[in-house]
């Protein structure tokens, strides 16, 4: 099975359209569900959803919360991956429409709370929970109120199928939920914040490596051709990290540690601090200097280099260096996600 496969069953189950004021009915929620059931158990639709989220991964904007790799034409039901890192949680939330909601890799465990009382009492309430290895595929109907959480110490991956009404306000809420709105607040996303866009870097690399990590342990031909994106796209330790998962190396000069960095965002101020025994680099923020990585002291002068160039070849960090504790410095420096490489 193909996304295309998916959507076309989905397009007869009577969805009204993407600006209709109505809900579907239950019926063809629960008919999506049995479809979408069918196909996150079968790991060709899983690597061709894989393609258009890598699509996703060549533009390093900034991103929270869900981000549609696909979105139905006429529907505007949204197709997207959630990634969860181990012992990490989504926060309760609040769904106002439909969703379905399918665990591809490892596992989840869902707390839902009871929704009336949430907001009567002004306080989350609980009411059950479940768990959700992979392969299980659960929806929402109606409007509800849960905080999924991975309880293992591996990624967890899950695919998420939204009604393009989900998000919208019930008038059925009389006042907001405090707990909600600190979340809602938490998730915006400022796409001029030039320390958010050193957090998407950082996050970047790492959901790379998981996508490589689920493409290498499927047996589906298109795999290959989406590693050798992953490694495209990878930074250095990333790259290395493909190449450790046994799979055969992208055809192509070597791309180890790439020659020229340039900075994650035009606007990043970068300083350093004398430390004992080092120096750190940190970024200048509203909310005051963050530390993002340290040195010995031998680094200092390249440090201070970095601080001061928006773009440089990695030859040309200075200080007394050997080449190997360039690419070294280089590769700390993507990791933090200060600066990147243009895909080679």
């Amino acid at each position: 099975m193909r996304l295309d496969d998916l959507c076309s069953v989905i397009d007869g189950q009577g969805f009204p359209s993407r600006d209709a004021a109505e809900h579907p009915d239950r019926q063809s929620v629960v008919a999506a569900r049995e479809a979408i059931t069918a196909a996150v158990r079968d790991d060709e639709f899983l690597v061709d959803c894989m393609t258009r989220e890598l699509d996703l991964m060549e533009h390093p904007a900034p991103r929270r919360g869900l981000v549609p790799f696909y979105t139905l034409p006429g529907y505007g039901i949204r197709f997207a991956f959630g990634y969860w890192p181990p012992g990490s949680n989504a926060g309760a939330h609040e769904h106002t429409a439909w969703t379905i909601t399918a665990v591809c890799r490892n596992e989840l465990t869902v707390q839902t709370y009871d929704r009336d009382q949430s907001y009567r009492r002004q306080e989350l309430v609980p009411k059950n929970r479940f768990d959700a290895p992979a392969g299980r595929v659960g929806f929402i109907y109606e409007p509800c109120i849960h905080d999924p959480h991975n309880p293992t110490n591996r990624w967890s991956l899950s695919l998420h199928v939204t009604s393009p009404r989900d998000g919208e306000r019930r008038d059925d809420a009389a006042a907001c939920l405090p707990v909600l709105e600190t979340l809602r607040a938490r998730w915006s996303v400022d796409a001029d914040d030039p320390y958010l866009w050193v957090q998407t870097t950082r996050y970047r690399q790492a959901l790379i490596r998981e996508v490589a990590r689920f493409l290498a342990d499927t047996e589906v031909a298109a795999s290959e051709r989406l590693l050798d994106r992953c490694h495209r796209l990878g930074s250095t330790a990333t790259r290395r990290f493909i190449a450790g998962l046994g799979r055969p190396a992208p055809e192509g000069p070597d791309r180890g540690a790439p020659p020229v960095l340039t900075v994650t965002h035009r606007d990043l101020v970068l300083t350093c601090r004398d430390v004992d025994g080092g120096v750190a680099l940190g970024v200048e923020t509203p909310d005051g200097w963050i530390e993002q990585l340290r040195m010995a002291r031998l680094a200092r002068e390249a440090v201070v280099f970095c601080t001061h160039r928006s773009e440089f070849e990695v030859s040309e960090i200075p200080g007394p260096l050997t080449a190997a504790e360039r690419h070294a410095i280089a590769e700390a420096l993507q990791e933090a996600g200060l600066f990147r490489t243009e895909p080679s």
